[in-house]
């Protein structure tokens, strides 16, 4: 029976937790790696745009940088969406086309290779041609001379918020109705007030805000 003094046991036990830790210290940790960014190509946005990151070893507390025309962007915290080990989501604000990159850091300071990006410009806005608004008719038609602002409505189509009433009075003075005396604006009718104190024919005319004006509508005042 062969028996070992304390000390060698000691040194036996010290050495198994010596080779443990020097193979500890052995194991690499893997780099993050990004596989694919969607969506592809990204279009250039003057709001932010959602990008789902996927690929692997993606470690909590990572930060994302991305890198174009010169600036970098850089995502960390609360900015990082729906992490997991395979995929997150940033929301991003891309406004130039061309090359980018984007680069994921781990803690532990595994980073990955810069992943390229694709940004490109928008469709080119299809110019929209201006509505002229168009008046079928003013009620009333006929109307009482007064100093105080009476109510009329014009009725018709195309009317845009932020319409203007010109008005000419018999004399062929020209005066436009603040806003002020515009009540109520929809597509199909405009809601004003006016002073009509002159006997006469009174004209109305209706201008949206692109300058496309309607034609005309008489109101009589006697």
């Amino acid at each position: 029976m062969t028996i070992r003094s304390p000390f060698l046991v000691a040194l036996s036990f010290c050495g198994v937790i010596a080779a443990g830790t020097l193979m500890s210290a052995q194991v690499a940790v893997d780099p993050p790696t990004v596989t694919s960014v969607m969506p592809t190509p990204i279009v250039v946005n003057a709001s932010g745009q959602l990008l789902t990151v996927t690929g692997t070893d993606f470690a909590p507390g990572l930060t994302v940088e991305v890198m174009s025309q010169g600036n970098t962007l850089t995502f960390t915290g609360a900015a990082i969406l729906s992490q997991r080990a395979t995929t997150f989501e940033i929301s991003v604000v891309l406004t130039q086309p061309g090359a980018a990159t984007l680069v994921v850091r781990n803690t532990d300071g595994g980073v990955s290779e810069p992943f390229p990006l694709n940004i490109v410009a928008g469709p080119t806005p299809t110019p929209t041609t201006p509505s002229v608004p168009v008046i079928e008719r003013i009620d009333p038609e006929k109307a009482t001379r007064g100093t105080v602002a009476q109510a009329l409505t014009i009725s018709g189509q195309l009317f845009a918020r932020g319409v203007r009433i010109t008005l000419t009075d018999p004399t062929g003075a020209v005066r436009v109705l603040d806003t002020g005396a515009i009540e109520a604006v929809t597509p199909t009718s405009v809601r004003f007030r006016a002073v009509l104190d002159i006997s006469g024919e009174y004209t109305f005319t209706a201008t949206n805000p692109e300058g496309k004006a309607s034609n005309t509508v008489t109101v009589q005042v006697t």
